[in-house]
């Protein structure tokens, strides 16, 4: 195993009863290359804060946000504030309900010591049931999707991923620089995948396992089959996060298809039956598509 580092990062907001779980998981892993857990709390008002001040480990490193500037911005700060307080080689990033199994880092790590060229890797996250985690499942960057199924490899070639447990080198980030703060939720992390796919190779550890312990095993970005009027305003972001991502990370071919894909979805509501908060989801889709056009952040460099 190669003599490294490795800073976490778990990125909060009001959900304290899955934190405290995930920050047993993470600290129990069965490595010590385990250095620093960074918390970054997007100022939480269920007790969040309190709790986190308790602890005592010392691998701790807390960043109290005074405002929640959503997933984004919270592992925009997280990155940041391992590359700037610590000396670490790797950073692994999670949300507050990423379960780890214990030995989750330990094969991310193997990954590495095996494919010398590799700059980031991403476990496979499973829902509580222990099938695939929909929202979760990475893409793969060459060939047949079943290869990720299957499990046959070890290390699998992949192109984007998401934040439930994705681990990246640090002069990796040193070249692609940060997540974009300015998503502020849904696609960061695709688009920050993509970005360092195009810099360094990346791998799926198939040995890797963490259990993603969201509350429904959804299908990414499904606003047809949405029931919870309380994410209705993330699809927001979601239309508005991926057309830019696709204007300017992609081809026009991949623009085009991402419009056709929203165009879809604005028809699939207007006329399938029995769709919920149909006019809501409508303006939506219409609304984040056409900030999509006038979106365009600068990437911060470190």
């Amino acid at each position: 195993m190669i003599k490294l580092s490795v800073s976490a990062v778990l990125v909060t907001y009001n959900r304290l009863e899955l934190l405290s779980k995930s920050i047993q998981k993470v600290l129990s892993q069965d490595t010590d290359k385990l250095r620093h857990l960074i918390i970054i709390d997007g100022a939480s008002t269920d007790g969040t804060r309190e709790y986190l001040d308790s602890l005592s480990d010392g691998r701790l490193i807390i960043v109290h946000l005074s405002e929640n500037i959503g997933g984004a911005g919270g592992f925009n700060s997280g990155i940041r504030t391992f590359f700037e307080q610590t000396n670490d080689d790797f950073v692994w990033l999670m949300d507050d309900d990423s379960m780890p199994t214990a030995d989750a880092l330990t094969n991310l790590l193997d990954m590495f010591d095996n494919n010398k060229l590799a700059g980031w890797g991403a476990s496979k996250v499973v829902w509580t049931d222990g099938n695939w985690a929909k929202m979760n499942i990475p893409g793969l960057l060459n060939g047949n999707k079943r290869r990720i199924y299957q499990g046959d490899e070890k290390w699998l070639p992949i192109k984007h991923a998401t934040f439930v447990s994705t681990i990246f080198k640090r002069d990796l980030i040193k070249k692609i620089g940060l997540p974009q703060k300015e998503y502020f939720i849904w696609g960061d992390d695709i688009e920050y995948t993509e970005r360092a796919a195009r810099a360094m190779s990346g791998y799926l550890v198939h040995q890797s396992i963490v259990i993603h312990a969201s509350q429904f095993n959804s299908e990414p970005g499904d606003i047809v089959g949405e029931v919870d009027a309380s994410r209705l305003p993330r699809y927001l972001f979601e239309y508005r996060n991926r057309l830019l991502t696709s204007r300017r990370r992609h081809s026009h071919l991949k623009l085009i298809k991402t419009l056709g894909h929203s165009v879809l979805d604005f028809l699939k509501t207007l006329f399938l039956p029995g769709v919920q908060y149909r006019g809501q989801k409508i303006r939506l889709i219409v609304k984040g598509t056409i900030n999509g056009f006038k979106f365009n952040p600068d990437i911060e460099k470190l």
